[in-house]
């Protein structure tokens, strides 16, 4: 299969910061009952051949046939066996996306899914279902917040059975979007009408860019978090979140799982600087000052940080959804322990 049109939009869509963070996001292509699926771990932008991992249509597909524990643990364990069992011969160093099965359940040739804050906003938000229905009506299917892996698949095939009309673009709670096309024009078409509707309806477009330099605060919070890396970020957007603890609420609770495998479950607010004792999180608000990021590598803080301004964008853009949404604690826990994002996160 020549993998050159997966390859092209993989990098397109990857370099844009408003569309993927870190190592979010991927990309399939279908082909005479295989399919190549990005493989786990790896960066959009940086996409060549040795990226994806082949799969067995056929394989993938039949997992839904079969029965899957109902304990998380061994339901998860036996969707990664399976999962790893279809991929071809000479793929074996490889590990696809735990997405993968939800691509094969689209029939058309070439899948997108990412996590774009714009996007975001709309599927972090408390009204968004309803918004869903009003801005795209049938064209767009809304899919509620669920433990992701076999279970997200299972309804994700549920709702390709009920469905009369082809599927081609799904919203996912507290997720984000899968877009699926016969050609690479097809996505961006679905892709750039989405981002464009979106457009008319935020109220702020967030500043989260910051070249401020840290007030002195950072040495501290790296001494208490044995943490050797520190970023700081001082925005209007940040500045914004830091100015009461009321005021941060929006940003105290991931969104979405990139944040937990980047930022960890938790974010820490700091009514002054003598009132810190010990560090709880990666994430820590400074009232008044701004934003921290901590990390044990500088590759570590860095990642946070564009996970805290992703944070502060989805927030600002859920606004205009009727507020923001956080992610339920139930999936906050089960990402926390799924062996497939710590796998991701180890590396990321």
């Amino acid at each position: 299969m020549n993998l050159s049109p997966l390859i092209y939009f993989s990098r397109l869509y990857g370099a844009d910061p408003d569309l993927v963070t870190c190592g979010g996001g991927n990309t399939s292509m279908k082909e005479d009952g295989v399919m190549y699926v990005k493989g786990s771990g790896t960066a959009l932008k940086d996409a060549v051949t040795e990226t994806f991992v082949g799969m067995d249509l056929k394989k993938l597909l039949t997992m839904l046939d079969d029965e899957y524990p109902t304990e998380d643990a061994a339901r998860e364990a036996k969707f990664l066996r399976d999962v790893t069992a279809a991929k071809l011969p000479g793929e074996e160093a490889k590990r696809p996306s735990v997405e993968a099965l939800l691509h094969a359940l689209f029939p058309q040739k070439f899948v997108l899914h990412l996590h774009p804050s714009l996007i975001n906003g709309l599927t972090c938000s408390l009204r968004g279902e309803e918004d869903c229905a009003r801005l795209f009506g049938e064209s767009v299917v809304w899919v509620p917040a669920c433990k992701p892996g076999y279970v997200l698949a299972r309804k994700m095939k549920d709702v390709f059975d009920a469905s009369e009309k082809t599927i081609k673009t799904v919203l996912l709670e507290n997720h984000g979007v899968f877009f699926a096309a016969d050609t690479v024009q097809g996505l961006d078409t679905q892709l750039n009408g989405m981002i464009n509707a979106l457009k008319t309806q935020v109220k702020e477009f967030p500043s989260v860019e910051s070249n401020a330099e840290d007030p002195g605060f950072g040495e501290r919070l790296s001494k208490l978090s044995g943490k050797a890396f520190v970023r700081f970020n001082a925005s209007p957007s940040a500045l914004k979140f830091a100015s009461s603890a009321e005021a941060a609420a929006p940003i105290m609770k991931p969104f979405t799982p990139d944040q937990i495998v980047y930022c960890g479950p938790r974010v820490q607010f700091v009514a002054c600087q003598a009132c810190l004792k010990e560090v709880a999180a990666n994430v820590v608000i400074v009232k008044g000052a701004g934003v921290y990021a901590l990390g044990d590598t500088e590759k570590n803080a860095n990642n946070c940080m564009t996970l805290v301004k992703d944070a502060m964008k989805v927030a600002t853009y859920a606004e205009a959804f009727g507020g923001a949404r956080p992610m339920a604690q139930e999936l906050v826990d089960f990402i926390v322990g799924w062996e497939v994002e710590s796998y991701r996160k180890s590396v990321k």
